[in-house]
């Protein structure tokens, strides 16, 4: 660390402190009569920071002095005309460079509200981030988060709901800048109720900073949610219908703003009903004996989310705000199951039927208190204080009967019911301060996190209609985690380089108490450990077109509660799973080395080591039961290429593509005959068409493919593809639009793994409802008050500029 430093200081030492370069232009409209009092900000081309803010005088005259030799872009923006961005402006020491121009388009107006016809491209690639504008996409209408998740670049979902990102995963889902807490099962529950409506844009960070937590070793995939931010009172309403092969889907939502020059207040709510089908076939050979089961899922839900919150411009320079948001997803289920049960080559001679019914409801609630100060001068404070949390219960009806497979006729019959109900407590406290200084940006901040979990599972024996209690199968399991954060970074520009350095720091304290009848020896775990997450990035801008960077971070993730709890959880007759509370965190060193052409084409190149990688593993216990846990393997290494590239054919037609490969290898031996030594190599491909008609018309094409991969510690992977088109039409001013979409209209989302270890072979496949013609409408209403806005005009907006 302290000859990466010293390095730092030697390339950055070589060049001048001087800050003599300038920009200058005049904003003028289409007749060539000068715009008064645009707001114009000045921002870094590399990661979009903000430099300095102006606002033009009243012959629309702006002028920028005292700037260092880097790469800026340009923003002009007022009320009644177009936002404008200029092409990247390379400055040299001593340049003074005058603009030509800019010209600004009109807007479209209408009686005394304001509407800009711009619209932002689907997938933005930015230095320190892919950005994928869900707003800007058509094929999104009628989509859950967890679908969307789907077809962003480089992003898969395996068939046990976990995120996977350029093969790895250990990724961090945050909400609006906020981690969430929830296990893999019910986040994936959570993101199924979050609809496209109520999203803005996924932002995809495979090397966060020291700001971030370091939590998450493939990086971070951070959901912004929709906040209407314009003048006056506003709102947007959309109505949705999908018909999948089976049964439909409903969505709806409402959003409501108000805005004037002290305060923005909004709200929003959205719901989804549906019914869904969804099949899972495992098939296994186990001591000589085969177990071919086969289900079929139907699914009745409804989710709604509601969001309230307010924020106060108390100063030009500060802002205070509340958040209130909350969630709830209530399902039954009914699977019907049917597992022929045989010696191997033979006949089967048993069949059980498994015919489960199960409910579940999920609520989760959290409140934000906020506070922002920001000046032009570059001192900037933010502090967030978060309470959460969540619920979840369920009840699970499991009948189990083992038939004479040619007879029907009853052979034994076990039958059991089980009651979960789980509760999650989150508090947390942050802040992050950001200051000009030495030449360039210094940060630091700290967080205090606390996370209290508590999981109650009551398991019943039904004998003769009656629930009796089994104490041996019940228990309970508290986990409770502090962490305690701070960190610090430095990031400086000189000439064509750009350098940061980072360190956070985390202590982390845990304790997991299992309470049953049943004594265990790992009933109790309690830990304490502290860690040192570096970061460091190096930047060099050869030409105006071309720039590289290497970066370098450490990160670890921790095991969740879920998979801490060492008690035993009925799946069905045959399969239980398994909890392991001595599993140990995992850490991760990753490199990465990046080219930029023409601020476009990103070509990336990244290697990363993962030392007691973590993950599901299915084994083998009793003869002819097999059960799920999470272990710690020895380490998992994955070697990536990835490229990333939005283009133009024409004015009317654009897209993006995005090409990932790696190769992962996961290597672990535990003993007794079980060993894993897999190794994949896999290609990943993302494509996105959108193509403007005329009449207000637009179409969208996209399609992924991910070849062969592994799933979890032991699945090798069939490939796995899918397609969506869409077509948009917008109508009434431009304040509606009516959405057709179809999706997966070559059924292929088809999942298909093949796992051997440990004695056991198991072929497992399922698809769901992937094929859907869905339709939605949208509308958009509201009177913004032009002259409130312009009350503004003798000063910067910077409200406006830091939502």
């Amino acid at each position: 660390m302290k000859k990466l430093f010293v390095c730092y200081l030697l390339i950055y030492s070589v060049s001048s402190m001087a800050q003599r370069a300038s920009i200058r232009g005049t904003a003028s409209n289409a007749a060539g009569q000068g715009i008064p009092f645009l707001t114009v900000t000045l921002r870094l081309a590399t990661d979009s920071s903000l430099v300095k803010a102006a606002v033009a005088d009243a012959q629309g005259d702006f002028s920028f002095t005292g700037l260092r030799a880097a790469a800026y872009r340009l923003n002009l923006s007022g009320i009644g005309y177009v936002p404008w961005t200029s092409d990247v402006l390379a400055l040299r020491d001593d340049q003074a460079l005058t603009l030509p121009g800019p010209v600004l388009s009109q807007a479209i107006q209408a009686l005394n509200e304001v509407r800009v016809k711009a619209t932002r491209p689907l997938v933005e690639v930015q230095p320190d981030k892919i950005v994928l504008n869900v707003e800007s996409s058509i094929t999104a209408a009628g989509n859950s988060a967890l679908e969307l998740l789907q077809k962003a670049p480089g992003v898969q979902i395996d068939p046990s709901d976990n995120i996977v990102l350029q093969g790895k995963n250990g990724v961090r889902v945050f909400i609006d800048g906020k981690p969430s807490p929830l296990g893999p099962a019910d986040l994936a529950a959570y993101l199924r109720t979050l609809q496209a409506t109520d999203i803005e844009a996924i932002e995809i960070i495979t090397q966060p900073s020291a700001r971030f937590d370091a939590q998450g070793n493939a990086g971070i995939l951070n959901i912004r949610l929709k906040k209407n931010r314009s003048f006056g009172t506003n709102g947007s309403t959309t109505l949705g219908y999908s018909q999948g092969a089976y049964y439909p889907k409903y969505n709806g939502s409402l959003s409501l703003n108000n805005r004037t020059a002290k305060t923005n207040v909004f709200a929003s709510y959205s719901q989804r009903q549906a019914r869904d089908w969804s099949s899972v076939n495992l098939y296994r050979e186990q001591q000589g004996q085969y177990f071919d089961q086969r289900s079929e899922t139907r699914a009745r839900s409804v989710g709604q989310n509601a969001r309230l919150g307010a924020d106060w411009f108390i100063h030009p320079r500060s802002t205070l705000g509340f958040l209130l948001d909350g969630s709830l997803n209530d399902g039954t289920y009914a699977t019907l199951g049917r597992t022929p049960i045989g010696t191997l080559s033979k006949a089967p001679t048993s069949l059980l039927v498994a015919d489960n019914h199960s409910g579940s409801n999920r609520a989760n609630g959290n409140a934000n208190l906020n506070y922002r100060f920001a000046d032009t001068s570059g001192h900037e404070l933010t502090i967030d204080a978060d309470l959460g949390r969540f619920h979840s219960a369920g009840d699970n009806q499991q009948p189990n009967q083992y038939l004479d497979p040619v007879t029907s006729q009853v052979l034994s019959e076990r039958n059991y019911r089980m009651e979960t109900l789980t509760d999650i407590y989150l508090q947390t406290l942050k802040a992050d301060y950001n200051q000009r200084v030495w030449g360039g940006k210094l940060s630091a901040g700290f967080k205090l996190s606390r996370v209290q979990t508590a999981n109650r599972f009551q398991f019943f024996d039904v004998l003769t209609g009656q629930n009796v209690l089994n104490s041996d199968r019940t228990n309970q399991f508290t986990y409770t985690e502090h962490i305690r954060a701070a960190y610090a970074g430095f990031e400086q520009v000189r000439g064509r380089w750009q350098g940061q350095l980072g360190l956070r720091v985390e202590q982390t304290q845990s304790d997991g108490q299992l309470t049953s009848a049943l004594q265990q020896t790992d009933a109790r775990v309690s830990r304490q450990y502290v860690n040192a997450f570096p970061s460091a990035g190096l930047t060099y801008q050869y030409t105006q077109k071309h720039r590289f960077s290497l970066t370098y971070s450490r990160r670890i993730d921790r095991p969740t509660y879920q998979s801490l709890n060492p008690f035993e959880a009925k799946l069905d007759e045959l399969t239980y799973q398994k909890g392991n509370a001595f599993l140990r965190p995992q850490y991760t060193n990753t490199l990465q080395l990046s080219h930029t052409f023409n601020y476009k084409l990103t070509t990336s190149v990244s290697y990363s080591d993962t030392q007691d990688f973590f993950t599901q593993i299915t084994d083998t216990t009793q003869g002819n039961r097999n059960y799920i846990t999470t272990r710690n393997l020895a380490s998992q290494r994955v070697l990536s290429l990835n490229v990333s590239y939005p283009f133009s054919v024409a004015k009317w037609w654009t897209g993006f593509a995005n090409a990932s490969a790696y190769r992962s290898a996961n290597q672990a031996n535990f003993g007794e005959g079980k060993a894993i030594g897999l190794t994949a190599n896999v290609v990943s491909l993302y494509m996105q068409h959108t193509i403007s008609l005329p009449r207000s018309w637009r179409v969208e094409l996209s399609a992924f493919y991910t070849s062969p991969s592994l799933w979890g510690g032991t699945f090798l992977n069939r490939r796995y593809w899918g397609s969506s088109i869409g077509l948009q039409r917008k109508m009434l001013a431009d304040r509606g639009s009516l959405i057709l979409t179809l999706s997966d209209p070559f059924n292929s989302q088809r999942w298909q793994g093949i796992s051997q270890f440990g004695g056991l072979y198991m072929n497992a496949s399922g698809s769901y409802e992937s094929r859907q013609v869905r339709v939605n409408l949208t509308y958009a209403f509201g009177r913004k008050q032009i002259k409130a806005a312009r009350q503004r005009k003798t000063g910067l907006d910077e409200e406006s500029k830091r939502l």
